[in-house]
């Protein structure tokens, strides 16, 4: 009898120990993926702090479960994970990095994507009409292109957008590089 309860000790063991490695894998995978893939708004370094914070709970836990079905003595871990962790979140230049620098940068960046959807797709695919209006169902500010002399002039048009837009989105590259310049020059003097 006292085999088998040692055996079935080692089987939830290794149970146990697969059970948490998974947890490892999926809880930390997830959560710091999740909080890096929202890092550059004020919300991601919150839950970054908090997923770090249950790094002593669980490792805390693989100990007890070691001691108890292993019967493998491991002393307590003496480890205060707020020391770091608050330095880092209170400093004001990470805050002021990820929070007011980044978080409108990626506002922005929303807008210089739909400037270069504007600015060099939409002329190249006005120029293209003639040829692709009868495959797509084509519009263009609310016109629907459905004909050939409607794709002729939207062809016009075209050629009319790519030889001017293309100095607008030169000013938005050069205006976005500034803002990029400013935020690394702001950052760099607080360091």
């Amino acid at each position: 009898m006292k085999m088998l309860i040692f055996n079935f000790k080692n089987f939830l063991y290794l149970f146990l120990w697969f059970f948490i490695g998974f947890l490892y894998f999926a809880f930390y995978l997830i959560s710091v993926t999740f909080s890096v893939g929202v890092s550059f708004t004020v919300v991601g370094i919150p839950i970054l702090a908090g997923v770090f914070r249950t790094i002593p709970f669980f490792l805390d836990l693989d100990r007890k479960i070691a001691e108890k079905y292993a019967h493998i003595n491991i002393p307590s871990l003496k480890w205060d994970p707020q020391d770091k962790l608050t330095k880092e979140i209170s400093d004001k230049r990470n805050w002021f990095t990820v929070g007011i620098m980044i978080f409108p940068r990626f506002i922005l960046g929303f807008f210089t994507f739909i400037a270069a959807f504007v600015c060099y797709l939409l002329p190249i695919a006005m120029i293209l009409s003639p040829y692709l209006y009868r495959l797509f169902d084509m519009t263009v500010m609310m016109i629907a292109i459905n004909t050939l002399p409607r794709a002729i002039v939207a062809c016009i048009a075209g050629i009319i957008l790519l030889l001017l837009l293309p100095r607008l989105a030169e000013r938005i590259v050069k205006w976005a590089g500034s803002y990029t310049e400013n935020i690394l020059e702001t950052i760099r003097s607080w360091r």
